[in-house]
């Protein structure tokens, strides 16, 4: 049959398949016509970066896009990232809001300084990769990732599951948090491989005690840690305690730890604890609501040493 004659909504389900597993989409774009405008709108909604390269290569442009972006994933090879990964984002993302800005001039009229200060909303923004201790320009990452406003936010370690590593650490978890503190819409955020700061001395100060790891958004409905060292269960606390938190539906904690690896797994009843000591007027309601809220789980067992909790999934 000629593709010709293909309905769109057939010709969709077989681009998108192809362009997906390709390791060169515009290959396919070149086809038809029809492939490349149909191609181009699947592309754009589902931006996908399996490579520094290509996301240079994304950022280089200048033409507006088909669509605005659904959808930001960048998936690299072993973790491998370049210092300026963050810095690329950055400018891929200028690209996306240039795109919005002037779909809204189509529409009509607008405050153009409120158009330039719009961020990018996305339904999904995925990394997997790792960062560095000692990349320099760390703080392209709160300036990259607040220029998106995504409703579900993933950054995981490209690592094995069952090997322990630190994809994000601490110096880019302070500028992390940070960004997530811009963005209106999340709704779920899940991170593993992560250390949280911990150097008094350093730039980054740690979490300090009762100080709420997110302050109250409410569009959050669950957060998972995975894989997490140096977490004050009091920073747990402090955030299901805030005045307001209201919306939250799950906090999961997976192989966090409150020091390194080598000591105890954060349980259920540390942040009982460190709640009770936060609202003693009240403790019996705050157990409740961390009872309600929190998960800790056992995952990943070491070869030797540490916290063994074989046969043991929930820690309470």
């Amino acid at each position: 049959m000629c593709l010709t004659f293909v309905p769109v909504e057939l010709l969709l389900d077989i681009l998108s398949l192809a362009l997906q597993g390709h390791p060169r989409p515009t290959d396919v774009l070149c086809v038809d016509k029809s492939f490349a405008e149909l191609g181009q709108r699947i592309l754009h909604s589902d931006l996908r970066f399996r490579t520094v390269r290509q996301l240079i290569r994304f950022s280089e442009e200048r033409a507006v896009l088909a669509c605005p972006p659904k959808t930001l994933t960048i998936s690299l090879s072993g973790g491998a990232a370049s210092f300026d990964v963050f810095l690329h984002l950055a400018v891929a993302l200028r690209r996306c809001r240039m795109t919005l800005t002037m779909l809204e001039q189509q529409e009509g009229p607008h405050d153009q300084t409120a158009q330039q200060q719009t961020q990018v909303p996305l339904d999904l923004l995925s990394l997997c990769l790792h960062s560095h201790t000692r990349n320099p320009s760390l703080e392209h990452i709160y300036e990259a990732l607040s220029m998106a406003n995504p409703k579900t936010f993933v950054w995981t370690g490209p690592d094995p599951a069952h090997h322990f590593s630190t994809a994000i650490v601490p110096a880019a978890t302070f500028y992390l948090f940070r960004a997530i503190r811009t963005w209106s819409d999340i709704t779920h955020i899940t991170l593993t491989n992560l250390a949280f700061p911990s150097d008094d001395l350093g730039l980054h100060a740690p979490l300090a005690r009762n100080v709420p790891l997110l302050p109250v958004i409410p569009s959050l409905r669950t957060l998972s840690i995975g894989q997490a060292t140096l977490l004050p269960p009091s920073s747990i606390a402090a955030m299901i305690c805030l005045p307001g938190q209201d919306h939250l539906e799950n906090i999961r904690l997976v192989d966090a730890y409150s020091e390194s690896i080598w000591g105890p797994r954060i349980r259920r009843r540390d942040v009982e604890r460190a709640a009770v000591a936060l609202k003693k007027a009240a403790s019996e309601e705050v157990i409740a609501k961390v009872r309600r809220l929190v998960r800790c789980e056992a995952k990943t067992e070491r070869i030797m040493g540490g916290d063994r909790v074989e046969g043991t999934l929930v820690l309470d």
